[in-house]
């Protein structure tokens, strides 16, 4: 019989666990299980990371599998049910709130290194503790999704209870602590509750029952004679020794516990189930004295979980051959005492001869489905996910603000008549635009910027029209009111929800609108009216903007990438140093026009040691790991710099940036010192607190402890020039390897700098918890002594420095908001032959800035990253520009093309196809190789230049060519689709150059021949080819199967280069969309469009290529696929009709 009296025990029913319904069953034991408090659900998660819902059948019936999803790609560790139809997931990595139904609703992750190791429910379910192996606790609320509270706890828990007066951790070591939740968790009882004696002894699993108990599992593996699970009861008032000892006679592993409301359940690892009364204070009398259910395991089996409902009549074993034992002492067994109806239930089956769905005065709704189903249908929405939010309030516009006269607590203005009087527009997408920027949000409000401007060129000439529209309407009016509104608009001045925000709007994120021209019709000019250019942040790590900026301005530098860009002995297609030459070039050329470096970051993405490093950002725009953009920053500099040094060795042997430096390590014990020189490129500074904070900061009490006795004996903040001087002469004690002692010794570590920077000095900023009290010198003199010490001081008066050093950029992580994501932003000197001052770059916004507000680091919002100095100059400097000589050497790759993909030792890397791996090496014929080469080659239809063209290119600058080129899909478009239908843009697709055709446009024999006709080898994935459209199929741009000869894009982009430098004129169809993509600027006075010398200046929309041919010749193309040779050779007959 059972402990209550009823009916005994027994299997109701056991069956396979299914996992995802794909694999074998009983594949993934089962490591977890849980039960809902409101509706009859089972939970199961097994070791594959599977998150499974089952429901009770008939007595022995299998259970019925609700729903399944992949949680993680860990074990399942714990299971609760976290409210009606929720479920709160443990794995190794990570930890989620799902709904029944698999939906997640909130989540956390960590690092493999600090895994999570424990967690618990409050008693209410409102909120969840987890703990990692390093010991860190961390309160969830899994209402609001976030963390309420952190903590530093024992490491290695392995089990928690918490109530609303005591938290209870268990350790590995078999320690038990208890901390006090009204008290902020601190520790008010820790007691060691070994289970034996030795270092082998651990708690495995803790529960505490009811009132002043607490129960501890535990096992000892040092005596194999005395080794066996233990249950120990403690007063949870003192923790001195064990008030009772329960040692289960059937099981030598440790068992699991659970505790009901009168009754605490043992299950052993055989899948015994024993039961134990809670009744009275101290004594737990066993029931009953034999046990009442043991389900049958195979011989190797063992328990894996266990879990027994809230109802008290079912119990669930799972084993280790994947296999869930359910015991009941009922045939009608239930497992929830809720009373809310199950989410899961059949709907109601219909009659099949309901009314014809052609009867308009039927609802649909009544029309049944013919057969019941047993999962929500995808229209499924239950009254917790319904949210009466009520209409919006209605938007007032900016200049209406602006002109707002205040009486007491009423406000009036003059009317702008944009609108009818009553009426807001709620549905239009320009409503919807406007109630985010009132709402303040950081992405939409930058109507100080713009000045209320709109951001769309095909806006602004739809807003001319009406403006000259409402003037001629104003005319005939009196002019008594826009009197009024003109005066009070200048008493009182616009006021924009940016202008009250904490974070300036200027520094805020920049997003990049889209319309239905895509992004050409977005005008960049709204935010920048100076000469120097910014770059666009809408593309996969373009957190590197900043760095590229601060590297442009670093005129020593730049000169030496550029240098080598411009060279032809740099055969590497993925040279970081090339495409850094190509991108300041461009930044050059561009004279204020907005520029991306897209080509430069899709070369940085394929760099293997880039992603080794975790430079890249994941597919959502966010750091690969936990590391803040500050410190990513840093890694970044020095990553491009290192690649540059190796690159660049023709050019330069050591880089403008950095300082020599000598390291010298000394043992103590013996003497022996070793010492080698390096160049470092950046110095990492010391947080200005004293050592009490810089202890905080290494993790764990590291063994490496920078100028301890220097920050020992004052922890009062330093001065920043102090900061620098140790950054540069640092001493360190580290424990490592002595080859005079042949063991570990704590060795001295003395860095000094040898010599003052060449050029630049840049320094690394360690990222605090508090903002930066500190501001930075606008200048200092550096001083290296013999024995390479580096005093730093502020210059005096009159005083000659030995090398002066004057800020010239700082890097800077902005958040804008607490919890909000970061971007990088950049002040730079301009030089003073260019006008001087300091600008700021935040993306494609550029605006100058005070040096107030460079040297200031006290905003919280503010993170500073990287400060470079620059020494300055003897002589006047010269301002920002790019020399792009061209010569006769640099036409050979125009004359006598070629490619480093027709090389034979590419060609051995290349991965052959199926008909080549069918036949042997041995039966390849030398001519058959050859012959292939050469129907390749003249599947290219490109004749090279002769010399007479190439001195034509050179010499007259009155060279003409007709232009057109092919892309495909490398990334789809992210769209947005709103409830009403409507749709928004939110990043358009990226496209990549597949096939660049360029033709003669000069006269003559080889009038309207191709000399340029290069397809482009694919160096990733591409998710369009877009045949239609660019007539490229599969495999044409796969090195070794292709049938074209291929080129690498920096060839493609090295011949286009020479074109724009040579000053050709370029002649074709659309050519603002085909330079963007292909990233090279070209000036305006060398383009000739026929897309916009067609233009209508009365229509937004522009003519086709197709309709301007057919229009002047009378004929057809892009009748099928696309061909870039022909639509160059249509758009030069097209613009010959301009010229007659």
């Amino acid at each position: 019989m059972d402990p209550s009296g009823g009916m005994c025990w027994a299997e109701y029913t056991q069956c396979w666990s299914t996992g995802n319904g794909e694999e074998q069953p009983g594949m993934w034991p089962v490591t977890a299980l849980g039960f809902d408090l409101c509706s009859e659900v089972l939970y199961t998660g097994d070791t594959s990371g599977q998150l499974v819902t089952y429901g009770l059948g008939g007595e022995g019936e299998e259970l019925e599998q609700l729903a399944s999803v992949q949680c993680a790609h860990t074990p399942v560790r714990r299971l609760y049910a976290a409210k009606a139809g929720h479920v709160f997931v443990q794995t190794d990595d990570s930890v989620q709130v799902r709904t029944s139904g698999g939906r997640k609703c909130f989540g956390r992750t960590t690092t493999p290194n600090d895994a999570f190791t424990a967690s618990t429910l409050s008693a209410s379910g409102g909120e969840a503790l987890v703990f990692t192996s390093a010991g860190a606790g961390s309160l969830l609320n899994l209402e609001l999704g976030s963390v309420t509270h952190r903590m530093s706890v024992e490491s290695s828990i392995v089990a928690a209870d918490y109530r609303p007066d005591v938290l209870v951790l268990a350790t590995a070591a078999g320690d038990l602590v208890l901390r006090d939740p009204r008290a902020g968790f601190q520790v008010s009882l820790a007691k060691r509750a070994a289970f034996g004696s030795g270092p082998g002894c651990h708690a495995t699993d803790m529960v505490r029952a009811v009132d002043t108990r607490v129960f501890a599992c535990g096992s000892s593996v040092t005596d194999a004679a005395d080794s066996g699970a233990v249950v120990r009861l403690f007063d949870i008032r003192n923790l001195g020794e064990p008030v009772l000892d329960l040692e289960p006679e059937y099981s030598h592993a440790p068992v699991r516990l659970y505790s009901g409301d009168q009754l605490l359940w043992i299950c052993h690892d055989s899948g015994l189930l024993t039961t134990r009364s809670l009744a009275g204070d101290v004594c737990l009398a066993p029931l009953p004295a034999e046990p009442y259910a043991e389900p049958p395991l195979s011989t190797y089996a063992y328990m894996s979980a266990f879990g027994v409902a809230p109802s008290g009549n079912v119990a669930v074993v799972s084993d280790t051959d994947g296999i869930l034992h359910v015991w009941s002492d009922s045939t009608e067994p239930f497992m929830s005492t809720g009373d809310s109806p199950d989410l899961y239930a059949a709907p109601a089956v219909f009659d099949d001869s309901g009314p014809l769905i052609d009867d308009e005065s039927v609802s649909l709704s009544s029309i049944g489905m013919g057969a019941p189903v047993k999962s929500p249908l995808l229209s499924f929405m239950d009254s917790e996910r319904l949210y009466d939010v009520g209409r919006p309030v209605a938007y007032v516009e900016a200049r209406v603000l602006g002109s707002l006269k205040q009486m007491g607590a009423v406000g009036y203005a003059p009317s702008p008549r944009t609108q009818r009087r009553n009426q807001q527009p709620f549905a239009s997408p320009a409503w919807r635009q406007s109630w985010r920027s009132a709402g303040g949000l950081a992405e939409d409000d930058d109507d100080e910027l713009t000045r209320g401007r709109p951001k769309f060129i095909s806006e602004q000439l739809r807003s001319r029209r009406r403006q000259d529209a409402v003037s001629a309407r104003a005319s005939s009016r009196s002019g008594d009111q826009g009197a009024d509104v003109a005066s009070s608009g200048e008493q009182q001045p616009a006021t924009t929800p940016a202008t009250t925000a904490l974070v300036p709007s200027h520094m805020r994120r920049m997003r990049i609108e889209y319309s239905r021209f895509g992004v050409e019709d977005f005008d960049f000019s709204l935010y920048n009216s100076t000469r120097w250019s910014g770059l666009e942040g809408d593309i996969s790590n373009a957190y590197a903007n900043a760095l590229l900026q601060l590297l442009y301005f670093a005129e020593g530098f730049r000169d030496i990438v550029v240098a080598h860009s411009k060279g032809d002995g740099c055969p590497d297609a993925s040279c970081l140093s090339c495409h850094l030459g190509f991108l300041f070039r461009m930044l050059s050329d561009a004279n204020g026009a907005s520029c991306h470096a897209s080509l430069l970051l899709r070369v940085l993405a394929e760099r293997p040691e880039a992603a080794a490093l975790a430079l890249l950002e994941d597919a959502d725009g966010n750091p690969a790991t936990t590391m803040p953009y500050a410190v990513l920053a840093q890694h970044l500099l020095r990553f491009v710099l290192e690649q540059a040094a190796s690159e660049c060795t023709k050019q330069s042997p050591d880089l403008p940036i950095g300082f020599a430096q000598r390291t010298r390590t000394v043992c103590p014990a013996c003497g022996t010192a070793a010492e080698r020189a390096a160049h470092v490129f950046a110095a990492d500074l010391d947080p200005p607190q004293g050592s009490a904070a810089l202890a905080s900061l290494l993790a764990g009490g590291a063994a490496s402890v920078r100028r301890a006795n220097t920050q020992r004996a004052s922890d009062q903040p330093a001065d920043f020039l102090l900061l620098i001087s140790r950054a540069l002469a640092r001493s360190d004690t580290t424990r490592a390897w002595c080859a005079g002692c042949r063991t570990f010794q704590l060795l001295r570590t003395d860095k000094r700098i040898t010599a003052p920077p060449a050029g630049f000095l840049a320094l690394n900023f360690p990222v605090l918890d508090a903002p930066w009290q500190l501001s930075l010198p606008n200048e200092f003199d550096l001083e290296v002594s013999i024995d390479g010490n580096c005093p730093v001081r502020a210059l005096p008066p009159g005083e000659t420095p030995q090398c002066r050093m004057q800020l010239a950029a700082v890097v800077s992580s902005i958040r804008d908001t607490p919890k909000g994501t970061e971007h990088l932003v950049i002040h730079v000197r301009v030089p003073q032959a260019a006008g001087g001052g300091w600008l700021l770059l935040n993306d494609f916004l550029v605006q100058p800035a005070t040096e107030s507000s460079v040297v200031t680091l006290g905003d919280w919002w503010r993170t500073p990253s990287i400060a470079l100095y620059a020494q300055s100059p003897n002589k006047e400097e010269e301002p920002v520009t790019v020399e792009s000589p061209v010569d006769m050497s640099s036409t050979l790759i125009l004359t006598a093309p070629t490619s480093v993909l027709d090389s034979p030792a590419y060609k051995g890397q290349s991965t052959p196809t199926t008909n080549q791996k069918r036949r042997s090496a041995k039966s390849v014929k030398p001519q058959s190789i050859a012959r292939s080469r050469f129907v390749a080659a003249k599947r290219n239809t490109a004749v090279p230049l002769t010399q007479a063209e190439a001195a034509q290119l050179l010499t007259e600058r009155s060279f003409r060519c007709a232009l057109d080129a092919e892309f495909v899909v490398l990334e789809a478009a992210k769209m947005e689709v709103f409830g009403d239908g409507t749709r928004e843009l939110h990043r358009p697709p990226v496209h990549t150059l597949a096939r660049l055709s360029v033709v003669r446009a000069n006269g003559g024999l080889l009038h309207s021949v191709p000399f340029i006709d290069d397809y482009v080898a694919a160096t990733r994935p591409i998710e369009d080819l877009a045949t239609q459209y660019s007539g490229i199929h599969a495999g044409d741009l796969t090195a070794g199967t292709s049938p074209y000869k291929l080129s690498t894009m920096k060839e493609v982009y090295r011949k286009l280069r020479l074109l724009v430098d040579s000053k050709a004129i370029i002649i074709g169809h659309g050519l603002k969309h085909d330079f963007r993509v292909c990233n090279i600027i070209v000036p305006p006075a060398q383009l000739r469009d026929t897309m916009v010398l067609f233009q209508s200046p009365r229509h937004i929309r522009p003519i086709s290529l197709r309709f301007l041919y057919w229009y002047f010749e009378r004929k057809v193309i892009q009748s099928g696929e696309h061909s870039s040779v022909e639509d160059a050779q249509a758009t030069l007959k097209v613009y010959v009709h301009t010229e007659l």
